[in-house]
């Protein structure tokens, strides 16, 4: 596999709502030396592409010229979405006091659009013009470090509202109607901007492609050895990064989006508070559920409903899920002990280019026989196991804390890490609700 390192200039688009502090992580392995990766920075966080191949008779584009498109389009997203920038889009918005129409581009009236498809069918659970509540409970750039006073959520309240927000097609524009009114798409922008490189490398027949802006991820196709995508669900356990489940995806092309806040719950005022603030009640949520994934079409709309159902929690967000036909796995957790819960839209995933339980048992399973057949080359050869026969399965625990390859006998920080054939690839990224 061909790396290369692809420096975009520093971006900040930060999380103002949730955090996406479970994302998935990609399980890397072998990929045929035809593939293509870049990656770098955006957005305040990571991005990577990996390619491979061409349909048909289509030549393969250059990739030089892959990579100058992908960062014109990761810079264009940049400049139309953040909040960070003054003279993007939607702090120009933002800033404006009038209620007039005001001219956006194609693509942000397209965001801003598919924000109040949601924001109504989850019934305001999902609202982008949440930033006030935000920064008064200490999640923003500029909030505070204490637990608001009642009448102080009640003022705040009063500037948040979807309903406040209208958006044409013809010219492409936005209007608010009240002039206090703010907007912030981030629980949106990464994953139209994952759309928006899946999409151009679709116009260029790629044979296959998996792309990820901060841990939201797109893929189509296959990998190089024509085996599918795989990705890993984390376990959701602060100050630990261990892979619950494995996604095998392969195919049509599919988008998948984690939201969380089990990391960096934040202490306010003596109290640990959630980032995820429900916009309809002023309150950071007060549910047990630590995780969601979601797997749709485009990662726009993955992205935003996983942090819709972070908000509406375990009960409602599950029903929310299977109303829509949603394929969402849910975390909750009680105690030490973390439960899940799935759509059947999720389930059905384990028939469909081995993911769910297939997706997470088969490689388990596989790695296994491995550790078993070096174990017995070791016994045969020197009377012992062979150290890291495993093939890298020594640096995994299950759910106990011990580690997988222990039947071979070498604790997970001894065994040869160079050998290893999965390695989990840490992202971070932030989602607004």
């Amino acid at each position: 596999m061909r790396n290369r390192m692809f420096r975009l200039s520093p971006m900040a688009f930060p999380s103002f709502a949730v955090v996406l502090l479970t994302s998935p992580v990609w399980v890397q392995g072998e990929v045929a030396p035809a593939a293509e990766t870049l990656n770098g920075r955006t957005m305040g966080t990571t991005w990577s592409a990996t390619w491979h191949g061409s349909r048909g008779n289509t030549d393969e584009v250059p990739v030089s010229v892959v990579a100058d498109e992908l960062q014109r389009l990761l810079e264009r997203v940049d400049g139309m979405m953040s909040t960070w920038r003054d003279d993007s889009e939607i702090s120009r918005f933002n800033s404006a006091r009038s209620t007039d129409w005001f001219p956006v581009s194609h693509d942000t009236m397209r965001v801003m659009r598919r924000a109040l498809e949601i924001a109504d069918e989850s019934g305001g659970a999902f609202d982008v013009t949440v930033s006030p509540l935000v920064d008064l409970w200490g999640f923003g750039a500029d909030g505070q470090r204490q637990i608001p006073a009642e009448e102080q959520v009640a003022e705040a309240i009063r500037r948040v509202g979807w309903q406040k927000l209208e958006v044409r097609s013809d010219p492409p524009s936005v209007r608010k109607s009240e002039p206090e009114v703010t907007v912030n798409l981030s629980a949106l922008a990464k994953g139209y901007a994952v759309d928006l490189l899946g999409i151009y490398l679709d116009s260029i027949a790629v044979a296959g492609y998996l792309v990820e802006v901060g841990g939201e991820t797109r893929v189509q196709g296959n990998r190089a050895d024509g085996s599918p995508w795989r990705i890993g669900i984390e376990e959701p356990v602060a100050g630990q990064r261990r892979v619950r489940q494995v996604l095998a995806v392969g195919g049509d092309t599919r988008s998948i989006a984690t939201s969380g806040d089990y990391r960096n719950r934040r202490n306010v005022g003596g109290r640990m508070l959630s980032h995820t603030i429900d916009p309809r009640t002023g309150h950071p949520v007060a549910h047990n559920l630590a995780a969601v994934t979601v797997v749709a079409a485009d990662c726009m709309t993955a992205d935003a409903l996983a942090t819709t159902l972070m908000v509406l929690g375990p009960e409602n967000g599950l029903a929310h899920a299977r109303r829509h036909g949603v394929a969402a796995l849910l975390l909750t957790r009680t105690g030490t002990t973390i439960h899940e819960q799935a759509t059947d839209e999720f389930l059905a995933l384990s028939g469909d280019g081995g993911g769910g339980l297939w997706g997470t048992w088969v490689p388990v399973l596989g790695l296994v026989v491995l550790a078993v057949c070096g174990l017995s080359a070791g016994v045969l050869l020197n009377g012992r196991g062979l150290v890291g026969s495993c093939g890298g399965l020594a640096l995994m625990c299950d759910r106990r804390e011990d580690p997988l390859c222990a039947a071979c006998g070498v604790r997970g920080e001894d065994a040869n890490a160079e050998g290893d054939e999965m390695a989990f690839e840490p992202s971070h990224s932030g989602t607004a609700e």
